[in-house]
């Protein structure tokens, strides 16, 4: 049986929403606040195409 994949096992990076453990690389960045936020959490607004945390876009920045 081989290792998962490095982009699912769990990283250095911890999420400020969900407090999962994640890849940087895996990651984002809110646009408004610089938070490091994983792929789970992160809210993509295709709209404007800018990805935002869960709390950003909660104000509707």
């Amino acid at each position: 049986m081989s290792e998962a994949p490095w982009w699912l096992q769990s990283g250095p990076e911890i999420c400020q929403f969900c407090l999962r453990a994640f890849h940087h690389e895996a990651g984002y960045h809110c646009l408004h606040c610089d938070w490091a936020v994983c792929p789970g959490c992160v809210v993509e607004r295709f709209e404007n195409r800018e990805t935002v945390c869960p709390q950003c876009y909660g104000e509707d920045v």
